[in-house]
């Protein structure tokens, strides 16, 4: 049986006690939490879990510091920590990330609860998004079938060659197009949200997303998906200025078009990653951690196969190409990296 203590920390702020908030207090260096080990049974022990070492505090006495990982059989500390207790942790950079459990044998009761367990917000949250992703996606396809197979083709993604005929007449700021963008905004945010949700022990950004119920994870998907939006339609006006800028007028449709895919074929394949985890009940943050370096990865190749496609397109020398390559796309690139490992 494990009984989750998240609810009951604390900060210390004013000279008093305050209920903690993931958003108001996500960089506090401490929190705080009592605990009564009289409540729990015989055998039951106190777990601390983190993704970067930490100090423990028992009674304002350190009993713990330098590890990840923290195990305490509260038995044993009955015998020489006199009630009530209160426990701290503390970091330099915030606790977001921690876990603090009571993990305590199962007991056999004559009273059984037959009360319904608990529902998983999240698994409803995720249920919701992708009916409405869903519906969305439908409305794209009977609207415009031809576009939306075309965004869709990840073989093209990857060829050196383009067809003329669909790239270049189309628009990159129609409106039709943002629907696209809007489109991928939302599924990209939603494919992020769930890797922040399930990996934020090993992923650092992952605490600026915290989610603990069903609408906190709609209006993080939102703020995600905006934040995601913003960032499409400043690379698209930041194409368009930087071809102007060096003469490349032919290259921002190419380049914006395929960008596009590329965040769809990365949302795709992120969310079947997921559902393979979910399959193989695999819920380790490490999992999740490797899933977004993946995706990284995907991003860095991706300039090399930006850099092919404009090379045939180009009538420049390499050297003006490259410099053109730098402000457009691996100066961004390597911006976008940071702030995932930050």
């Amino acid at each position: 049986m494990v009984t989750d203590l998240r609810k009951d920390w604390k900060v210390f702020s004013d000279g008093q006690f305050e209920d903690y908030e993931p958003h108001a207090h996500v960089k506090d260096q401490a929190i705080y939490f009592e605990i009564d080990p009289g409540r729990y049974s015989k055998g039951s022990r106190l777990e601390l879990e983190g993704a970067r070492p930490f100090s423990v505090y028992l009674n304002y006495q350190q009993i713990a510091s330098g590890h990840k990982s923290i195990s305490l059989d509260m038995d044993s500390l009955k015998s020489k920590v006199p009630e009530p207790w209160l426990l701290s942790a503390y970091h330099s950079k915030g606790l977001s990330w921690l876990q603090t459990k009571v993990v305590s044998p199962s007991v056999l009761r004559a009273d059984i609860d037959n009360s319904l367990r608990d529902s998983d917000f999240y698994l409803d949250f995720s249920i919701i998004v992708s009916v409405l992703l869903l519906i969305y996606f439908i409305v794209l396809l009977r609207t415009n079938p031809r576009l939306t197979f075309d965004y869709l083709n990840f073989i093209r993604l990857f060829s050196i060659q383009e067809r003329e005929d669909t790239l270049l007449n189309s628009r990159i700021s129609a409106s039709v197009n943002i629907l696209y963008y809007l489109f991928a905004s939302l599924v990209n945010g939603f494919a992020l949200l769930t890797i922040f949700h399930f990996g934020a022990d090993m992923i650092p950004i992952a605490a600026s997303f915290v989610a603990n119920s069903l609408g906190q994870s709609f209006l993080q998907w939102f703020k995600l998906s905006g934040f995601i939006l913003i960032l499409l339609l400043v690379k698209l006006i930041l194409l368009l200025s930087i071809a102007r800028l060096f003469d490349f007028r032919d290259a921002p449709s190419p380049q914006f078009y395929n960008y596009v895919r590329l965040t769809f074929f990365v949302s795709i394949m992120s969310g079947l990653a997921c559902i393979c985890y979910f399959v193989f009940k695999i819920q380790s943050p490490e999992a999740y951690s490797f899933l977004l370096s993946a995706i990284v990865l995907v991003l860095i190749f991706w300039v090399v196969i930006v850099a092919l496609k404009l090379l045939r397109r180009s009538t420049f020398r390499f050297f003006h190409l490259f410099s053109y390559l730098c402000a457009s796309e691996i100066i961004p690139i390597v911006i976008l990296v940071k702030v995932l490992n930050s």
